[in-house]
This record gives structure tokens, C-alpha cells and sequence, in this order.
């Protein structure tokens, strides 16, 4: 062999070549697997076989490992016993290789959660990622091997003792690479979001304390703490607001921007919630579960006194006041810090002019008991939404997916006339407010500039002043300003009389606003009940995301948003105040259109979320960005297949469900350019 100083020899077949070398590496295996155990002796032979076959450049020695009619081939193409000899050995690596991996073993993680449920994270379903670890929570790494090895981790010998497993715990979002004996590895180390009631007592804790503590620190004392990226609850209400209260148009809801506006700020609550314990997360809630739980929704768990407290708090101004989350401060004095304020200067949406600075809900929006609703979002109306294109679940998830929650929590009350035997009739208890707020945009409602603190609240109301109608009458001012189309309800205007009510009374209502909890406003953020929602969101479009990728759905994912009629918060206007301040009697020129924050260039105004983020990313890019596929992504969630709420646990089985109720009850398949029908009348998130 040239190896020793020979040349190298020409071959005319593989019988001369077994002859003559084929036996030297046989015997070369065995002396180094001499002292091995007997009963891994033909395990590490093959490896070690081929591990000698490709550090040899005899062309005999690689093709007696490799020795396949086509290896043979491409050797004998070499004119050159060298060619024959560089072709021959590099077959045999590539065989080594390929047989050290056929004997690879199947690394395990697990932690607390998975063995408790036997689910992996994420269900095992983010297809760039096969071995997820949770950041800051102890995980057990195991090989389905009996042979005991010596732990690595990034470089560093976790012990000097061979083990079959062993338990570690990383403290820094990102890839590490796990050796595990001659095998390598690579782990994603992620936050992990849970459903709120998959926690341990001590997690759920430790998330309820954090949380507690982005409400109740400064803003300035927790940027003094944690750095500049620290984002508390005060500077996560004025973004929302701003974004959500402009009297130009909502950039944030009603529009394709949704959901990318929601995932964001979550996204920055989730960064400065892990700021004060690293070892949580943007825990999420599955509200499914309750829509299916054998119980009613406001006695859910997650209005214990210890979680997110009473959905509806039993006094007169209607603010939590018992539990953790009990008299929940609203900044006030906050001219100085957000563009946007009440008239009291507390940072709440304009038109809610309440002054009393807590957090408040009902479950009685205008009368009617959780705005007519009998249940939270179900599983089947999600199940509802596979095979949908991405305009239709944005509008799905804007309103009838999520929009309830927000109301059935918020309320609103604080009425002019007693409009509940009217609200049992129609099923838009909530329109009252989305009108309102139609009217405010379009100039007709007007909210005061200021009150002072000893103002009381019925002096410091929104109301339509004659002045601004500039000679309509009542019925006029409903059609111009497009109220008339703005409900399912078609007789709702029709039916006034019938309950001993005018379209004068009506206007007055609606223009009167009343006082509507934290989350049925543009502050929702205010509530801390605000955050679970989004997550559960997400985690239904990632799996959606999923699903077509493996080819089990279609899902269109041009970008867009499936705009209906006769909902009172999605209008399409976009209204022009630039030339109103030197005109104090001025009105806004409105036209129809999209508001900017929905458009796929626009940019969404969320900084720092990724370490290496330069700049702001539109839309289309943040949709790109949050793809299930992108390994980059700091979080992922416990559950994308698995929703307790759903026939057998499972939305896929949820979705054949429905689809053969629908079969068995004779309506068919529907068209495919058939327009969807919506169960659910309003939004809700425009707010």
C-alpha cells in the first residue's frame, strides 16, 4: 500500500482485491475492538471498520467496505491508480459516515411538564427544531442506548462519569450543541408558553408574580433596573392606545395588521416579564376549554381571586377590588407621557371619560349579560377556520375567535335610558360603543378637552353637540354617517318604537358612550387579562402555518383581510383632522380606505425584538418573521395540536367533526367562492 511505502497495485476485479486486502482490515478492526464488550462487539466493529476503511487510500482496502457495482464504477473510471485511490477513498468516508449515522442513537428532552403529560413541546410539530429545551427549567436528556456516555455541552464536560442520561438546565435563549459520546446534537433553547392551567402551582406563581410586577413598577425605576428595553405596563396601555384610540382610524384592528400588531406587543411584554424572572413566559389561554367545560364561563378558574380576578367585581363603580389584581392603578396625570388621554388625564381611550383610575369590568354590556353571548369561543368555530385563507382567519381572529372575550369582560354601563328589554330583541349590545366611535372619528361626537379631578362624571360626558350636525336632524345624521348599515340587526332602528324608544334617544345613547371596562377599549392592555388572549391566537395560526406546509390543509397566504358589511367597527374610513384645528366648528374630511398598519409594506412600530433587529419590519416581513419554521424565534408553545377543548382533544378531529355534521344534516359542502358566514355580528377588537 502507498501508505507504507509501496505503490499502489492495479485490480482487475473485486474477487483480486478481497484476496488480497479484504482480510487485513477485518483483522485491523478486531485488535481495536479486542478489549470492547462481547456483547457490542459487532456494533463498534462496524463502526470501527469503517472508520479505518477511510483513513486508508489503498483502493483495495476502500472497496472491500464499499463494494457496491456502482462504487466499483466510478473507481475504475480513475485512470490513475491515484485518481482510484483519492475516488476509492472517498467513497469509503462518505460510507463511513453514512453507517456511523445509521447507528445513531434518538436523543430524548424532557421536563417536568412533558412527562406529566406525555406530550412533547409543541407537540413535536416545529419541523426546524426536533429537540426544544426550556429555557431556565431543568430538562433530562437521555439516549434510547444503553451504552453510557460523556455529556457535553457547548464545550463543556458536564461529567467525567459515563451516564446514560443526565439532567441539565439552559440559561440563554438560543442553539447549543449537545455530544452525547461520539454524538452531536443540537438543542433549541426557547421560552415555552403554556396554557395558564398546564402550569405547576410554583410556574403559575412564578408568572403571576412577574406579571404583578410589570403593573406595579415605574416605568422609569424598571428601565433603571433592567436596562432600556424594559417595557411595563404604562409604556404597553400608551402603545396600544396610540395605535388603537387615533382619531384618524385604528392602525391595530378591523384590518389585516391584527394579529401582527397583538403577537408584537406581546412579544415585548413577554421580553420584560422575563426581565424579572427569566424562567417564565407569555402563558396563554385556551378559553375553549371553558366554551366545553361543563361550566359556566364566569366561574372559569381563571377568575380566581389569585389568577386574573372577578370578571364582574360587585360594586358600584365596578373595579376589582378583591384578589391580586385589586384596585389595579391607571396612570393617571399622563398628559406628559401619551399623546392620548381621557379628559381626567388618565390613560385611557378619549371617549371613556370615567375618572376613577382602576382597573374595572362587567359582564353586562348595555344591559344584556356578556353581550348576549352563551359561551366563550368554542373549539369548532376554530376547527371552522382550517382549509380558510389568511384573510379569512384575520378577520375570524379579529372578531368572532377572540372579540367576545374582551366584552363579555369589559361591559360597559353607566346609561342615559334602560335599553335591556330592547338588547334581549337585538344581538348588538355592543354596537352602541363601536357606533360611538364611528361618530367620534367622523367629527359628530365630541369628547371635552379636560376635566378637572373634582369634575363629576355626568358634567364630564361625550355627547353630539347641535353644532356639529350643521342642520341634519337625527334620522339624517344616522344615514350619513352610515349608522343605518352598521348592524345585522335590520329592524333595530324599526323597532324603537316598539319598546317605547326614538331615534332621538338612540342618538343620545350612542353619543353618550357611558363607562366601558378596561378591555372593551382602546387601553385593554390596562387589564391584565389582556395578555392570554393573544397567545392562543398565535398558536392557532401557527399550527394552521403547519398544517400546509405538511400538505394537510390549502390555506391562500396572499396578504389581506376578508372585509364585511354591517359591522360597526369595520367601516373603512380613514378621516383627515390636519385642517380641523384652526376651525373650531371644522369637520374631518373622511374617506374610504385602509388605514395605515394594515397594508403589507406598512411598519409596525415594535423595536427590539430580535437582538440583531435593524430597523422596523413591515408587515409581510413580521409575518415572514414569525413563521413556525423560523428557529430563530425566542418562544414557542406547549400545544399546537393538542386543544383540550376539541373532540378528542385534537382541532384536526374537531374539523372532521363538523365537516361530516354538516354532511349529515344535508347542507353540503359549501361553494368555494361561497362568502363566509359570520356566527358572531360584531368585532369586538376594534376599539
Amino acid at each position: 500500500a502507498v501508505e507504507h511505502g509501496g505503490t499502489m497495485p492495479e485490480y482487475d476485479s473485486v474477487s483480486d482485491i478481497e484476496e488480497e486486502d479484504a482480510a487485513l482490515i477485518v483483522q485491523e478492526a478486531a485488535e481495536i475492538t479486542e478489549e470492547v464488550d462481547a456483547a457490542e462487539k459487532s456494533h463498534w466493529m462496524s463502526l470501527r471498520a469503517r472508520k479505518a476503511a477511510g483513513l486508508l487510500v489503498s483502493a483495495a482496502a476502500a472497496i472491500a467496505i464499499v463494494q457496491t457495482p456502482s462504487m466499483i464504477a466510478k473507481i475504475s473510471a480513475d485512470t490513475t491508480p491515484e485518481g482510484k485511490a483519492s475516488t476509492a477513498a472517498s467513497l469509503a468516508a462518505a460510507e463511513r459516515d453514512s453507517s456511523a449515522n445509521s447507528f445513531a442513537p434518538t436523543l430524548n428532552l424532557e421536563n417536568d411538564h412533558s412527562r406529566n403529560t406525555g406530550r412533547k413541546i409543541g407537540n413535536g410539530l416545529y419541523r426546524t427544531m426536533e429537540h426544544i429545551a426550556q429555557v431556565h427549567k431543568a430538562t433530562t436528556l437521555s439516549l434510547d442506548s444503553e451504552t453510557a456516555v460523556i455529556w457535553m455541552v457547548d464545550g463543556v464536560v458536564l461529567s467525567e462519569v459515563p451516564s446514560t442520561e443526565i439532567e441539565y438546565t439552559f440559561t440563554s435563549i438560543g442553539k447549543h450543541t449537545v455530544k452525547a459520546g461520539d454524538f452531536e446534537f443540537t438543542i433549541h433553547s426557547k421560552a415555552v408558553r403554556y396554557e395558564i392551567r398546564e402550569l405547576s402551582d410554583d410556574d403559575r406563581e412564578a408568572y403571576f408574580h412577574a406579571l404583578h410586577t410589570l403593573y406595579t413598577m415605574d416605568q422609569d425605576e424598571g428601565v433603571a433596573k433592567y436596562g432600556d428595553n424594559y417595557k411595563g405596563s404604562d409604556y404597553l396601555v400608551r402603545e396600544h392606545i396610540e395605535g388603537a384610540a387615533d382619531i384618524m382610524c385604528d392602525h391595530w384592528h378591523d384590518d389585516a395588521g391584527v394579529m401582527n400588531h397583538h403577537i408584537a406587543v406581546t412579544w415585548q411584554m413577554e421580553q420584560s416579564l422575563r426581565m424579572i424572572d427569566p424562567s417564565t413566559a407569555a402563558h396563554y389561554w385556551d378559553y375553549t376549554i371553558d366554551a366545553t367545560g361543563g361550566w359556566e364561563w364566569y366561574n372559569s378558574k381563571v377568575f380566581d381571586d389569585d389568577w386574573y380576578g372577578s370578571n364582574s367585581p360587585n360594586n358600584e363603580n365596578h373595579v376589582v377590588d378583591t384578589g391580586r389584581w385589586a384596585f389595579t392603578k391607571v396612570k393617571t396625570d399622563a398628559w406628559h407621557y401619551s399623546n392620548i388621554t381621557n379628559p381626567y388625564g388618565l390613560l385611557r381611550s378619549p371617549w371613556n371619560t370615567n375618572p376613577v383610575p382602576y382597573v374595572m369590568r362587567s359582564n353586562h354590556t348595555q344591559g344584556s349579560f356578556a353581550d348576549g353571548y352563551a359561551s366563550l369561543p368554542s373549539c369548532s368555530s376554530f376547527a371552522d377556520e382550517l382549509g380558510s385563507s389568511l384573510a379569512d382567519v384575520l378577520n375570524a381572529l379579529n372578531g368572532e375567535l377572540h372579540g367576545p372575550v374582551h366584552i363579555m369582560i369589559g361591559g360597559q354601563w353607566d346609561l342615559k335610558y334602560d335599553w335591556k328589554d330592547y338588547m334581549k330583541d337585538m344581538s348588538f349590545a355592543d354596537n352602541f360603543l363601536l357606533l360611538g366611535k364611528d361618530l367620534w372619528r367622523q367629527g359628530f361626537l365630541r369628547v371635552p378637552m379636560y376635566c378637572s379631578a373634582d369634575t363629576p362624571h355626568s358634567d364630564c360626558m361625550a355627547s353630539c353637540p347641535e353644532e356639529f350636525r350643521k342642520g341634519l336632524n337625527v334620522t339624517e345624521v344616522i344615514y350619513k354617517t352610515g349608522l343605518k348599515h352598521d348592524s345585522a340587526d335590520s329592524t333595530w332602528l324599526s323597532a324603537l318604537s316598539d319598546y317605547g324608544k326614538s331615534e332621538e334617544m338612540l342618538l343620545e345613547e350612542i353619543c353618550h358612550m357611558g363607562s366601558p371596562g378596561e378591555m372593551f377599549t382602546s387601553a385593554a392592555p390596562q387589564d391584565p387579562t389582556f395578555w392570554p388572549l393573544h397567545g392562543n391566537a398565535e398558536r392557532f395560526v401557527q399550527y394552521l402555518r403547519i398544517l400546509k406546509a405538511e400538505g394537510n390543509i390549502t390555506m391562500d397566504e396572499t396578504w389581506g383581510y376578508y372585509h364585511m358589511d354591517n359591522i360597526p367597527s369595520d367601516d373603512h374610513l380613514v378621516c383627515d383632522w390636519s385642517g380641523v384645528a384652526d376651525d373650531a366648528l371644522a369637520m374631518p374630511d373622511c374617506t374610504h380606505g385602509t388605514c395605515p398598519g394594515h397594508k403589507a409594506d406598512d411598519l409596525l412600530p415594535f423595536s427590539g425584538l430580535m437582538t440583531n433587529q435593524d430597523g422596523l419590519f413591515s408587515n409581510l416581513g413580521f409575518y415572514k418573521l414569525t413563521n413556525p419554521d423560523n428557529d430563530e424565534l425566542p418562544y414557542v408553545y406547549d400545544s399546537l395540536s393538542f386543544w383540550e377543548g376539541c373532540t378528542g382533544s385534537s382541532l384536526m378531529k374537531q374539523y372532521e367533526e363538523n365537516q361530516n355534521s354538516r354532511f349529515s344534516g344535508g347542507g353540503g359542502q359549501p361553494a368555494p367562492d361561497e362568502a363566509p358566514v359570520a356566527s358572531f355580528q360584531n368585532s369586538g377588537m376594534g376599539r
